[in-house]
């Protein structure tokens, strides 16, 4: 049953590197509805490095997570805004405390989480492939800070894969050589596909188109990829910060993110690589609309009337 306030939805990503909280406002056009980003915020809580050190989380990594997320839940409560979803990604997935920590924050903060599979995640990216031709010539590829998502369509073919190379995994060199032959394996099969352009989602392939290119819209090369990388390697992570903008949780990574991407692309044969506007919470606050359409539709009207 969709509340009088679902015009107002938030959606959570506890993500491996950060947590991520969009709030968007849901509009109806006659028969069309759509959203807008309402509010953003970004805390640098790097639940990574314990998962994939450690194999579990913190106590006072935690703590620190949950102080975070009472303050949130009171925002959520006082404005009266419907969360539509929490989810948490690769870090948890890996924490063998992951389960036992979403159960506390729903007896404790009433925020519901669900471990997204590397699957799950993946299937995600369906959601952006609309905004592009459906004729087989676009990757769709999130390198986040613990895994890889992929999703390939062409026709009725699709290709939905994860894998466990993310930008803090890399970084804390804690990935397998395995996982690289399953990616190089995997897109093997692509070589006489008619992928031209490979559409990244994210934080981290944002940030390097923008250290290349001033204009996002645009699109890069894998050779203009790797002169990047070869200059950032040049700089220390303050450095980092100071001459390319970058957050302290961003600077130290950009490199491991980097290195996927290339990994990728070069076994991508001519391929160019996109920046997509787009994050986890969008896919999620448009596929909510989508299975929620005539509740949607009677509470707006409700809400203007």
């Amino acid at each position: 049953m969709v509340n009088k306030n679902i015009y107002r939805v938030g959606c959570l990503d506890l993500g491996s590197n950060a947590i991520k909280y969009k709030q968007y406002r849901i509009k109806q056009d006659n028969e069309k509805f759509y959203e807008e980003l309402e509010a953003y915020k970004r805390i640098p809580i790097r639940l990574g490095t314990d998962a994939f050190k450690k194999r579990k989380i913190k106590k006072k990594t935690v703590q620190k997570l949950v102080e975070e997320l009472e303050t949130l839940a009171l925002q959520l409560n006082l404005k009266k805004i419907n969360l539509i979803g929490g989810y948490a990604t690769s870090a948890m997935r890996t924490a063998s405390n992951g389960e036992e920590i979403c159960q506390y924050i729903k007896q404790n903060l009433d925020i519901e989480l669900t471990i997204l599979s590397g699957e799950d995640e993946a299937k995600l990216l369906s959601h952006l492939t609309k905004k592009y031709p459906q004729n087989g010539t676009h990757l769709f590829v999130d390198v986040g800070g613990g895994s890889t998502e992929i999703y390939y369509e062409n026709g009725e073919s699709k290709q939905i894969q994860s894998f466990n190379l993310g930008a803090v995994r890399v970084y804390l060199e804690e990935e397998n050589l395995s996982d690289w032959k399953d990616l190089e394996d995997y897109l093997s099969k692509l070589k006489d596909s008619p992928v031209r352009k490979i559409i990244g989602v994210g934080g981290n392939i944002r940030s390097l188109i923008s250290i290349i290119n001033k204009n996002q819209n645009l699109s890069i090369s894998i050779d203009q990829l790797e002169a990047c990388m070869s200059k950032l390697a040049k700089y220390g992570k303050k450095e980092k910060m100071k001459i390319y903008s970058l957050s302290k949780d961003r600077a130290d990574i950009i490199e491991s993110a980097a290195k996927i991407f290339i990994r990728i692309m070069s076994l991508v044969p001519n391929s160019t690589l996109q920046s997509a506007s787009w994050s986890i919470c969008d896919a999620l606050v448009r596929n909510f609309i989508n299975e929620n359409h005539a509740g949607l539709s009677s509470e707006l009207n409700k809400t203007s009337s």
